[in-house]
C-alpha cells in the first residue's frame, strides 16, 4: 500500500511497519545483551566484595563504621543547616 505524503513523496506503509518491527527487535536484543553483561559484572563485584570481607573482616568493619559516621555527620549538618534557614 503506497501513501502519498504532503511533501510529494510516496511511502510504502507495509515496508515502513516491517522496518519498524526490525528496529524494535534489534533494540530488544541489544538490551538483553547489555543486561547480561551488567548482571555478570554485578556478580563479579559481589564475589570480590565477599572475598575481601572474608579475608579482612576487621578492616571491613572499620571502613563501614567510618563511612557510617561520615554519612551521619553530613546528614546531621544538612538538617541543622535546614532548621537554621527555616528559623530566619
Amino acid at each position: 500500500m503506497r501513501t502519498k505524503l504532503g511533501n510529494g513523496h510516496n511511502l510504502n506503509l507495509e515496508q515502513f511497519l516491517e522496518d519498524i518491527k526490525v528496529v524494535v527487535k534489534d533494540g530488544e536484543e541489544l538490551l538483553k545483551t547489555g543486561m547480561t553483561g551488567v548482571k555478570e559484572r554485578a556478580f563479579a563485584g559481589a564475589r570480590t566484595t565477599h572475598k575481601t570481607v572474608r579475608d579482612h573482616p576487621y578492616q571491613s568493619l572499620g571502613v563501614i563504621f567510618g563511612l557510617g559516621v561520615l554519612i551521619g555527620v553530613i546528614v546531621a549538618g544538612a538538617f541543622s543547616h535546614q532548621s537554621g534557614i527555616e528559623a530566619d
